[in-house]
């Protein structure tokens, strides 16, 4: 996994993500079930499949599933955004602008706001994508990893 490079502000947005993740499943996902699924277990899908393609991503990031957040990575892999705080705060404007709405988006789209306000046009550009796309955040889930990442991919 290559190392990152970080200014203060975006060490600052990727400490608040990591700190956060675990009180915000605690509060808003009781009632999800894990999905209990490594990287490993995905790369043992069939290549062309999005569930591989989740497990190559994992896996090169050295990531596995944060319990009860899988979906975010799914996220991710749909929509080639990577794992940067820029594209992480990206990710969540793209997803703003395809209909999904949630606390921890409205909370990441504000810190981005604030606390990196340089990547605004990426926000934007994010957010404009995420709208010209069919819906697609409330149909990703556990049943799309055995689909071909061709039929799922929307860019």
């Amino acid at each position: 996994m290559a190392k990152i490079k970080l200014n203060y502000r975006e060490k600052l947005c990727h400490y608040l993500f990591q700190k956060s993740a675990v009180p915000y499943a605690k509060l808003f996902k009781r009632n999800k079930a894990p999905w209990e699924l490594s990287s490993s277990d995905l790369l043992n899908y069939p290549q062309h499949t999005f569930g591989y393609q989740v497990g190559v991503f994992l896996a090169k990031n050295g990531f596995e599933f944060f319990p009860k957040h899988e979906t975010h990575d799914l996220y991710h892999v749909i929509t080639g955004y990577g794992v940067t705080v820029k594209e992480e705060i990206g990710l969540q404007y793209l997803l703003y602008g395809n209909g999904k709405r949630s606390p921890y988006l409205y909370v990441v789209m504000l810190l981005g706001l604030l606390i990196v306000p340089e990547y605004y046009r990426f926000y934007k550009h994010s957010y404009q994508i995420g709208k010209s796309k069919n819906k697609f955040y409330n149909k990703i889930n556990k049943a799309y990893l055995k689909e071909s990442f061709q039929l799922v991919r929307i860019r």
